[in-house]
């Protein structure tokens, strides 16, 4: 992908078995559009890093710490994070 005016360029930090899978505690995504939102972040995520789709586990994302739903955007300033799900007992 060409950078231009519209790349937006993303920083997420992963957590836990993404961590372990990525082989790092950050990843990059470079995306075209002003207009991210989490939904759009995650398939442009998984398609990136198909290893962390096929984990198949429950996670939730967070932006600047608060744990958001798909349709709340995301710039470059923010802090973005994918955290497992976990349980114990």
């Amino acid at each position: 992908m060409a950078v231009n005016e519209k790349t937006v360029i993303l920083r997420i930090k992963l957590f836990g078995i993404f961590r372990e899978t990525a082989g790092s505690k950050e990843v990059t995504l470079i995306l075209d559009g002003a207009d991210i939102t989490v939904g759009s972040l995650k398939q442009c995520l998984f398609d990136s890093y198909p290893a962390l789709r096929s984990l198949n586990a429950p996670f939730v994302v967070a932006v600047n710490r608060k744990v958001v739903g798909d349709v709340v955007r995301v710039t470059p300033a923010d802090e973005v994070a994918l955290l497992p799900l976990v349980s114990g007992g």
